[in-house]
C-alpha cells in the first residue's frame, strides 16, 4: 500500500517524473515496515508526524462524516495518473476506493459511503471500525494520490488523522462478506512484516483476556548496577501474586504485581520495597512501573513512577503479539509437570542465547501454565535458582481457571498522571536501547 513514504518527507520538488517514479516502486523504505499490524501503524505515524506543516488529531477526534470531508478534499486534488498506474499494475494495496471497493470516481464513491450508511443503521456496532478503515484510507489517499506539490498545499488546509494504534476490530455478529478482516484494506501486506512461525504447535492467545499467577523470582529483574542485579533477590523460593490485563486491541498490557523487590536504586524514597508495583505497557507512550494505591488494583497511589521503556519505542511496542510463542522451539512434551495450579502433561516451548534461557508451558490444548526465564532450561521440573551475580530466574505460573477473554477500551489502560511527567528512569542498564520488558 504506502510504498516509497520516504519521498513524502524528503522530495523538495513536485515534478512529475518524481510521483511516478514512487507510484511505480512497490517496496516501501524499512522506515515504514513495522512489526505487524499495530508495529506498521507506529511507524508510520512517526512518519506523519514528521511531515512539515502537518496538523493532526487522533484517529478517535474524528467523526465519520469529517472523514468523508476529509477524503473529498484530498480527491479533489489527487493526481488521476497515479491511480492508472496502480490500476495496470494490479496494485489493489493502493488503488482508490472505499467500503471495500475500488474507484476514482466521487460519484461511486458517494454511493460506496452511502452503503456504508445504510449497514450502519444495521449494524451501528460497525461504527468505530468503519471510522478507524477511513483513517487509514484519508492517509493512503494523500500519499499515493496526490503528488508532492498538493501534498504539501494540503497539508497547510486540513487536518489529518494519526492511524489507530491497535489490531484492527472485530466486526462482531456481521457477516464477513460484509466487513471482511483486516477491513478491506490493503497496508498489512506492505508495511506489517509477517513473521514466519518456527513451530506449528503454538496458539495464540485471544485479542483481549486477563489471568492471574503465581510469580516467583525479583521483580523488576535489574537495577542500576550492571548485569546480575545487586539489588535483586536471586531466590526463587518465595512467591508473589500476580494479576494482568492484556490487549492487543488497543495495543496495551499492565501486570499487577502484590510484591515488587528494593527499588530504591532509583533514588526515590517512595519507590517499592517489598511492596506492590504495577507495569503498564503503551504502544505511544512507552511503559512505566508505579506504586498502586490498592495490591492487585489498577489506580495509582500518585507517589511514585518510572519510566522503564521511552516513549516511541520501536522495539517494545506495548502489549507483546498474541502470536509471540510461535518464534520458539517446540520442545516436545514433559508429562510429570508440577506447578503451583497445573500438574500433568505439558507442551514445552523454548528459546536459548547465549546469556539467557526462555520457557513457556501449555496445557495439551494450548492453556499456559508457566512462563520463566533464568539460566538454563527447567526442562519441564521446577526452576532453580541461578548463582549470585548471574542471570536472575523469574517465572509465574498461570492459573489456568483465570485465563479468560476480557472486552476492555483505551481508558482501561490509560498512563497514570503522574507517570505523565515522571523525570525517574528505570530502565536496564548496559542496554544500548534503553528499553527494557517483563
Amino acid at each position: 500500500m504506502w510504498s516509497a513514504f520516504a519521498i513524502l518527507l524528503t522530495a523538495t520538488v513536485a515534478t512529475s517524473p518524481v510521483d511516478l517514479q514512487r507510484a511505480h516502486k512497490k517496496v516501501p523504505g524499512v522506515h515504514a515496515v513495522g512489526d505487524g499490524h499495530v508495529g506498521m501503524t507506529l511507524k508510520l505515524n512517526a512518519a506523519i508526524r514528521g511531515m512539515k506543516d502537518v496538523k493532526l488529531k487522533s484517529c478517535d477526534e474524528f467523526t465519520n462524516e469529517e472523514l468523508k470531508e476529509l477524503q473529498r478534499k484530498i480527491h479533489e486534488a489527487r493526481e488521476p495518473a497515479l491511480e492508472a498506474i496502480y490500476r495496470k499494475a494490479g496494485d489493489l494495496g493502493r488503488r482508490m476506493g472505499a467500503f471495500g471497493k475500488f474507484s476514482d470516481n466521487l460519484g461511486d464513491i458517494e454511493g460506496y459511503w452511502a452503503e456504508e450508511a445504510k449497514m450502519l443503521q444495521a449494524y451501528p456496532q460497525l461504527t468505530e471500525l468503519t471510522r478507524d478503515r477511513k483513517c487509514h484510507e484519508a492517509i493512503m489517499w494523500l500519499v499515493h494520490h496526490v503528488n508532492q506539490e498538493g501534498q504539501r498545499d494540503l497539508r497547510k488546509k486540513v487536518t489529518l488523522p494519526l492511524l489507530p494504534q491497535h489490531d484492527w476490530r472485530e466486526a462482531v455478529g456481521v457477516p464477513e462478506s460484509l466487513f471482511p478482516p483486516g477491513g478491506g484494506l490493503g497496508c498489512d501486506s506492505a508495511h506489517a512484516t509477517q513473521t514466519t512461525a518456527k513451530n506449528t504447535e503454538y496458539i495464540e492467545w485471544p485479542k483481549e483476556l486477563t489471568y492471574s499467577a503465581t510469580a516467583h523470582g525479583a521483580f523488576p529483574f535489574w537495577d542500576n548496577g550492571g548485569p546480575g542485579c545487586s539489588h535483586c533477590d536471586p531466590s526463587v523460593d518465595g512467591s508473589a501474586q500476580l494479576k494482568v490485563r492484556y490487549s492487543s486491541v488497543v495495543g496495551s498490557e499492565i501486570l499487577l504485581h502484590s510484591n515488587c523487590g528494593d527499588m530504591s536504586w532509583t533514588g526515590e524514597n517512595s519507590a517499592p520495597k517489598k511492596s506492590p508495583c504495577n507495569h503498564i505497557f503503551t504502544p505511544d507512550q512507552g511503559a512505566f512501573i508505579y506504586t498502586p494505591k490498592t495490591s492487585l488494583e489498577v489506580e495509582a497511589d500518585g507517589k511514585f513512577c518510572c519510566r522503564s521503556v521511552k516513549a516511541g519505542s520501536k522495539t517494545f511496542t506495548g502489549a507483546v503479539p498474541r502470536d509471540w510463542m510461535k518464534q520458539a522451539t517446540y520442545s516436545g512434551t514433559y508429562a510429570d509437570f508440577k506447578g503451583d495450579h497445573y500438574s500433568g502433561t505439558v507442551k514445552m516451548f523454548t528459546w536459548n542465547s547465549d546469556a539467557l534461557v526462555f520457557w513457556y508451558y501449555t496445557q495439551p490444548g494450548g492453556t499456559p501454565v508457566q512462563q520463566g526465564e533464568g539460566c538454563e532450561q527447567p526442562k519441564g521440573k521446577k526452576p532453580k535458582a541461578c548463582s549470585k551475580m548471574l542471570p536472575i530466574v523469574l517465572y509465574h505460573d498461570f492459573d489456568p481457571a483465570t485465563f479468560k477473554n476480557a472486552t476492555f477500551t483505551q481508558s482501561d489502560f490509560d498512563v497514570p498522571d503522574i507517570c505523565k511527567n515522571t523525570t525517574v528512569s528505570c530502565v536496564a542498564p548496559g542496554d544500548t536501547s534503553k528499553e527494557i520488558i517483563v
